[in-house]
């Protein structure tokens, strides 16, 4: 007969790290238009102020995701207004 098996501990949560140099240059590279790539130094700034500031891991990752989206986009900024604008 086959022992039951017993469930072993979980593994903490893996994060992938990278330099702050190397976000800001990827994120460059990834701006959808210029003025887009203009705003990278300023939202690398402020995730470094967020993860300083005390920001689980998860939370920090989201925000990361949420500017790399942000910044990718080839919108013109000028058409957006209120909201849905990133100042």
């Amino acid at each position: 007969m086959m022992k039951p098996s017993m469930p072993g501990p979980t593994p903490p949560p893996a994060f992938f790290i990278a330099s702050w140099q190397s976000l800001e240059e990827g994120l460059t590279l990834m701006a959808g238009t210029p003025e887009r790539g203009r705003l990278v130094p300023e939202t690398v700034s402020a995730l470094r102020k967020a993860q300083a500031a005390g920001d689980p891991p998860s939370k920090l990752l989201l925000r990361v995701l949420a500017a790399t989206a942000f910044l990718a986009d080839d919108t013109p900024l000028r058409n957006l207004e209120g909201a849905g604008a990133m100042t």
